[in-house]
């Protein structure tokens, strides 16, 4: 047998990442009586391109010769026991032991882990054998052993142990036995047990594995879940494919409803509580409620496979499996969820478009442990073209971007965007998507090259991409009005005003978002207005006082003129995210999402926000939920932003992940608490609903409120995703106007809002 070493060595290629379409099955993996030890090399701890761990970072990389707060419970099928259930069957996989024994293996040589901290269930089918695996007994993945092995370890580990759970196999969909919960036609979601088709065996089910894994949460253990198996209906053609992982199929064979895990009451009780405030939103297609309390990689989306194939050598992996555990091995055990996830992710999706992992529940975690990372929203790589000097990056129209728009590349694993060593590329768009786009390599850092051409291995899949210049109409022209009878102000010289703040600007991170004009000016956004009491007040294009801002600055404080362009910085950042729309006529999205906000009266749903009418509400005295409707035929991913009155801008749905999924004819119903912000008797808030076809972060339009403090605009450099929009700009000669692309990506997303006049 060939051994699969190649994997394991630290190959820096984006296009050596991706391997071949192959449908070639070759042998079942883990079949082979060597050990799965001899199955591996050995374990590197190299830690690629990482960037400055800086003591920002919360990060305990040291890893003691022996770790006994680390357990594991790993469970792979291959093998399912002949059957023919009512809609179809199982058939075997042949790669999903070789995925356990793999991660057993790293395991092992990583924390050195003793056989009393691995759980392992396997079901190997045998090679003269087709009725019985390889396994006995007591080491098979049945619906019992499952349960045991899962309240066994429960049992063992104690509060904040780590606890790792992998699980290869299908994932499968029943008639539900949980009729209370989901109705009579109603559906359950699971795992599905090596002896599902023998007689007396079930499912592990929905509610079951939710009360399993909040019982390790409520006992504060520190818990990260892998779910190398995709729970989708599927279509036939699809389902014909031996690589997938699912069945494809209802099962409706009348099964015993009694549960090992515990009583249908608990059950459900259990599952309502998880549910609570969120009506049912789940993930993995309805396995699981949103994760509360650990961290969750699942294959795919709800809507996708997940696949298994060949990568190296002859044997099968899953695409999960085998991608995890190659940038573990080459990056090391430090890696956070969301670095993990962000090089797994995209390089899973390269290879095979039907297939999208999602990172959900605790994304800010260390991938092993419970170390929280502080980390800056950023968009990612998804992608190297070599061949065209050019990468693919996970931003897009739908983001508020445009063509020109330049980002800077960091190192994968880069946390700490100061320091410039960890500087790889600057890159520009030049192929503006809806939500991902690519961008062309101008410059190269740190890096000796001819013509800044790329080479394997110069960028990552995966690394940080941090915004670096606005790159469209998002530059606002002020224009400073002062009283004709100039007043005294101690240590201000007001008649050399329109001079010194202009000059001042100059000297402010951020200051090409706004440029001084003269009153008399053409289109003029912001007029600041100087009064005969020495207060800055901001006015809009109408000369009118802009309602969100309830405080003037006065001339005479401490760096009156820097809070002054701060301000209008930030509103006309806020003003940018506000206007954001989908503005072609011919976008098939665009109506295709109906946004309500409702109340309950009498047990009857009002509908508050009726054509041509902006609700007023009392705070505090409005029980109100918000009705997301997908009206098209297509898949859609939702995020909401909701704009308070003191300009802040905040992600408020989904939370621990960067949008839900909402299918075709279904709805969202989520509740929505609404509070005027300190100091404010009324203001209007803006409800702001993402759609789109692809997976995209909005987290970086995300805004502090007005005059709060942001990173970046003193001698700090920016750390989060917006706050660079104001930082580190270049081509500060020839700023780009408003210029309204047309392109294929308006027909990937939309946006519709809702506005809400809030008082006291």
């Amino acid at each position: 047998m060939e051994l699969t070493t190649n994997i394991w060595q630290s190959n820096k290629s984006p296009a050596r990442d991706r391997p071949k379409d192959r449908r070639d099955g070759g042998s079942r993996g883990g079949t082979s009586n060597q050990s799965p030890a001899q199955d591996r090399p050995k374990n590197r701890r190299d830690g690629g391109s990482r960037g400055d761990t800086s003591e920002e970072v919360i990060l305990s990389p040291e890893t003691p010769n022996k770790t006994p707060n680390f357990y594991a419970l790993l469970i792979g099928i291959d093998f399912y026991f002949p059957h023919k259930l009512e809609g179809g069957n199982y058939r075997n996989l042949r790669g999903c032991v070789r995925d356990i024994n793999h991660v057993e293996t790293y395991l092992k040589d990583t924390f050195n882990l003793t056989p009393d901290q691995i759980i392992k269930l396997t079901a190997t089918a045998s090679d003269n054998n087709s009725h019985q695996p390889k396994e006995s007994p007591e080491f098979l993945p049945t619906y019992q052993n499952i349960v045991a092995k899962f309240k066994e370890l429960t049992a063992k580990a104690k509060p904040q142990d780590q606890v790792y759970i992998h699980y290869s196999g299908h994932g499968g969909q029943a008639k539900t036995v949980f009729t209370n919960i989901k109705g009579i036609s109603g559906i359950d979601q699971g795992l599905v047990p090596t002896d599902i088709g023998q007689e007396n065996s079930q499912y592990l089910r929905d509610l079951e594995f939710a009360k399993l894994l909040d019982e390790m949460v409520e006992k504060e253990l520190v818990v990260t879940l892998v779910l190398d198996s995709c729970h989708s209906g599927g279509a036939a053609r699809e389902m014909e494919d031996d690589r997938v992982r699912a069945g494809g199929f209802i099962d409706m064979t009348p099964r015993q409803t009694d549960s090992l895990v515990a009583s249908f009451q608990q059950l459900e009780e259990n599952w309502n509580k998880s549910t609570v405030n969120s009506r049912n939103i789940t993930v993995a297609n309805g396995l699981l409620p949103e994760p509360q309390g650990y961290t969750l990689i699942a294959a795919c989306r709800d809507n996708e496979f997940a696949y298994e194939d060949v990568f190296e050598g002859t044997e099968r992996n899953g695409a999960l499996t085998y991608f995890l555990l190659k940038a573990l091995q080459e990056f090391g055990s430090e890696l956070s969820a969301e670095e993990l996830f962000n090089r797994i992710s995209n390089l899973i999706h390269n290879w095979q478009k039907k297939q999208t992992p999602m990172l959900i529940g605790e994304t800010k975690r260390s991938f092993f442990g419970g170390q929280f990372v502080v980390s800056s929203p950023t968009p990612t790589v998804m992608d190297v073209d070599i061949a065209k000097n050019r990468v693919k990056i996970q931003v897009g129209e739908a983001n508020g971007f445009k063509k020109g728009a330049e980002f800077e590349i960091f190192k994968f694993m880069t946390r700490d965007f100061q320091d410039s060593k960890n500087k790889v590329a600057t890159v520009k768009i030049v192929e503006l998507g809806a939500s991902d786009s690519w961008a062309e390599v101008t410059e190269l850092h740190n890096i000796r090259s001819i013509n800044n051409d790329l080479k394997e291995g110069i960028i990552e899949i995966g690394s940080p991409a941090v915004f670096l210049s606005p790159g469209v109409k998002q530059i606002r022209k002020v224009a400073l009005i002062l009283p004709e009878q100039l007043p005294e102000i101690p240590g201000v010289n007001v008649a050399l005003l329109p001079n010194t703040i202009p000059a001042k600007k100059e000297q402010i991170e951020g200051h090409r978002w706004i440029e001084f004009c003269s009153e008399t000016d053409k289109d003029v956004d912001y007029f600041v207005s100087l009064n005969a009491a020495g207060e800055y007040w901001v006015l809009d294009a109408e000369k009118e006082p802009i309602k969100n801002i309830i405080f003037p600055i006065k001339a005479d404080e401490p760096e009156a003129s820097q809070k002054l362009i701060n301000r209008l910085i930030h509103l006309a950042k806020y003003e940018s995210i506000l206007d954001l729309d989908n503005e072609d006529a011919f976008a098939p999205l665009n109506g295709k999402i109906k946004i309500e906000l409702v109340k309950s009266e009498k047990r009857n749903i009002v509908v508050l926000n009726t054509v041509d009418n902006i609700p007023i509400l009392k705070e505090e005295k409005e029980n109100l939920y918000l009705i997301i409707s997908n009206e098209s035929n297509r898949t859609l991913n939702i995020t909401v932003l909701m704009l308070d009155p003191d300009l802040k801008i905040e992600k408020i749905f989904p939370k621990g992940a960067p949008y839900e999924i909402l299918e075709p004819e279904q709805n969202i119903q989520r509740k929505l608490p609404l509070y005027l912000p300190e100091n404010y008797q009324e203001g209007e808030i803006i409800i702001k609903v993402f759609a789109t076809l692809d997976g995209t972060n909005f987290e970086l339009l995300e805004l502090p409120a007005l005059d709060q403090s942001r990173k970046g605009f003193s001698n700090q450099q920016p750390t989060n995703m917006l706050e660079t929009l104001c930082a580190k700009l270049v081509d500060e000669n020839n700023p780009q106007r408003r210029i309204r692309a047309v392109s294929y990506a308006n027909e990937e997303w939309t946006t519709e809002k809702v506005e809400v006049l809030m008082r006291k």
